[in-house]
């Protein structure tokens, strides 16, 4: 799940769908949750349900969703307390997919306490709906489809890259890693985090071109390889 900065606004807006063009340029078109793109209805979603007290036109309680989260999460939480958000924490560092089944797994390497926060964030917007898996998605819910579909793409440009990797001095070494970044704006940052991550040339292009682009949060202490948790932030 992309961490995201949305930065301050001290706009007015006197109905909440006033901020849609401002929180898709800062953000772009994806889903805040599931990370999918989408191109037509993204939907301003309010992380601290209204029905349960939450703000209806402040800046701080919007993301951007998804029909298909935001209708799952509803008003399902009572606030923000128990659970990550990619707008304060670095939810990037929540998740794993098994390169094997095109699984979402839950990183193992977090505490136990902090395992059962992430758990609660995809049971909230049913991030682990998938066929056959007991947990079934409506037919209308194709966002398992599109994430395996962007591992599949995700597994076919590795592939390709490992034929270039290795010859230092081409230059279309790093126009193809160029290339590989811009390709990984069509959605699911973390899955094309995750299939590159030991391939540090091409990391850094997949960040500088989301970074360049929309407002991701990646950010370490100087000097070190450590994660910069933001203020109300919990990992």
């Amino acid at each position: 799940m992309r961490a995201v900065d949305k930065g301050n606004s001290t706009k007015v807006y006197a109905k909440y769908g006033d901020a849609l063009v401002d929180l898709t340029d800062r953000l772009g078109h994806y889903c805040s949750y599931c990370e999918m793109g989408v191109n037509n209805m993204i939907e301003i979603e309010h992380v601290h349900p209204v029905h349960n007290g939450g703000a209806e036109l402040e800046w701080n309680n919007f993301l951007l969703s998804c029909k298909y989260c935001n209708t799952i999460k509803s008003n399902n939480n009572l606030d923000r307390n128990g659970y990550f958000w990619p707008d304060l924490d670095n939810t990037d560092l929540l998740f794993d997919y098994t390169l094997g089944n095109d699984v979402l797994i839950i990183k193992t390497s977090l505490s136990i306490a902090h395992q059962e926060q992430t758990k609660r964030l995809v049971d909230l917007v049913g991030l682990d709906r998938y066929p056959a898996s007991g947990k079934e998605p409506t037919k209308a819910d194709k966002r398992w489809r599109l994430r395996d579909e962007a591992l599949i793409l995700a597994k076919n440009s590795y592939n390709n890259w490992c034929i270039v990797k290795d010859d230092i001095a081409s230059p279309a070494r790093m126009v193809f890693a160029n290339q590989i970044a811009l390709t990984s704006l069509n959605g699911f940052y973390s899955i094309w985090c995750k299939v590159f991550e030991n391939e540090i040339d091409v990391l850094q292009e997949i960040d500088k071109a989301w970074k360049q682009r929309y407002a991701n949060y990646k950010e370490f202490h100087p000097g070190t390889i450590n994660r910069i948790i933001r203020p109300g932030g919990n990992i």
